[in-house]
């Protein structure tokens, strides 16, 4: 089994093998037709394993490029998306082949990370994924919104035609210091045109009294739920820069469809508690989904460039099966107002850990208080200050792949 990236006219194999993979459609017919005029996309890479020359693909993978934010920079990532293989040929290494070149390729490419939405966490801890940042997702009654105050401001529905560049703006001031946020050009093209009334989705955007954007919903009906959840299954969102823009929202929400809808369904990042904000919560279903998971695609590049707190020196021992270049000792010197010091050493390491563990933890998914429940991070100098460099922050991403 070998494995390569596929040229544009091989594009439709992938779409095949998810088809297939996925109990989905496939128009045979029509994707053969497409494949004669496909070009590359430079923001995605095909890659297919193949039994031997001269062979049709048996498994693909999509690698999705994107740019995200870390510790205020923007670094590239690479998405893993399309992970399908035919039946016949699962468990025989079809995956692993084109998982391994392509997590190589982008660390060639200058990638510093990879993120992927698992079907199983433990089938992908085996090419150095661990589970990142959990999604907080809040099921409210509209009836339990009853108290929540009138903050003022406007809410006006956006229509075909109108201009849906505050959707970007807003997300990317909500995100600004988050963690593995995605950069958004356009918030989402399939808002674009009729597309949504289409689909019946509803887009909705709060201002303040000064007429500056601070929030949006994207909802569909779900039964008696207002969907706003952000899923392959619809990509709905509820997006707010600060506490009165969401309360604008939930206000407008109770007082426009109470009659409407039973409850409301949204998701938040993890580093925000809403139990505060909230009037009534006895009655709510709430619970924590995994925001996918994630890995270090060039250690020496991320232990650069996160902001630590204080003064310090810690030996990082990073093992990485797939991608060389990780596995080394990484002495990291940081202290405050300037650039980190990063060295590659011969000397013991402080702390042991796998490149999944090293982009959670230095990501800000989890922090230091987390390492003693990870029994596969290794702390060799105990009573080590571990928090100056491993301590929580926001972090989150949104984008599906």
């Amino acid at each position: 089994m070998f494995a390569r990236k596929l040229q544009p006219k091989e594009y439709w194999r992938a779409g095949l093998n998810m088809a297939v993979a996925f109990e989905s459609p496939f128009e045979y017919g029509k994707e053969l037709e497409k494949a004669e005029t496909a070009r590359e996309n430079p923001l995605e890479d095909y890659y297919g394993a193949f039994p031997g020359e001269g062979e049709a693909p048996v498994a693909s993978v999509i690698m999705n490029k994107k740019q995200v934010r870390f510790d205020g920079h923007v670094l590239k990532m690479g998405g893993v998306g399309g992970v399908a293989t035919l039946p016949a040929h699962r468990r025989g290494g079809a995956v692993r082949a084109c998982m391994e070149l392509a997590l190589r390729d982008l660390y060639k490419e200058g990638c510093a990370l990879s993120h992927l939405y698992p079907f199983s966490t433990a089938y992908y801890r085996q090419y150095g994924f661990a589970p990142a940042g959990k999604t907080l997702r809040w099921r409210v009654k509209l009836r339990d919104l009853k108290r929540l105050p009138d903050v003022g401001g406007r809410v006006r529905q956006l229509l075909p035609g109108d201009d849906l560049s505050p959707l970007t703006e807003v997300y990317a001031k909500a995100c600004g210091d988050t963690n593995f946020s995605c950069l958004r050009e356009v918030f989402d093209k399939d808002l674009e045109g009729e597309k949504p009334l289409k689909d019946r989705r509803w887009i909705f955007l709060w201002s303040d009294e000064e007429g500056i954007p601070g929030g949006f919903l994207i909802g569909s009906r779900v039964k008696d739920t207002l969907h706003c959840v952000t899923e392959f299954s619809g990509r709905d969102a509820l997006i707010f820069t600060d506490a009165k823009a969401l309360v604008g929202l939930l206000h407008f929400v109770y007082e426009a469809f109470i009659a409407n809808f039973a409850d409301i369904e949204f998701g938040v990042p993890d580093h925000m508690d809403l139990a505060g904000l909230l009037p009534e919560i006895s009655g709510m279903d709430y619970k924590p989904v995994l925001n996918g998971m994630a890995r270090a695609v060039n250690a020496e590049a991320l232990l650069k460039l996160c902001r630590c707190r204080g003064e310090g020196r810690l030996a990082i021992g990073v093992t990485d099966k797939i991608i060389p270049e990780n596995n080394h000792t990484f002495l990291l010197d940081f202290a405050p107002g300037r650039e980190n010091l990063v060295e590659r050493t011969e000397g013991p390491a402080d702390i042991e850990m796998d490149a999944g563990n090293l982009a959670v933890l230095l990501g800000g998914c989890r922090g230091a208080d987390s390492i003693a429940m990870t029994p596969d991070i290794r702390v060799n100098a105990p009573g080590i200050e571990l928090s100056r460099v491993f301590y929580r922050k926001p972090c989150h991403i949104l984008d599906l792949f």
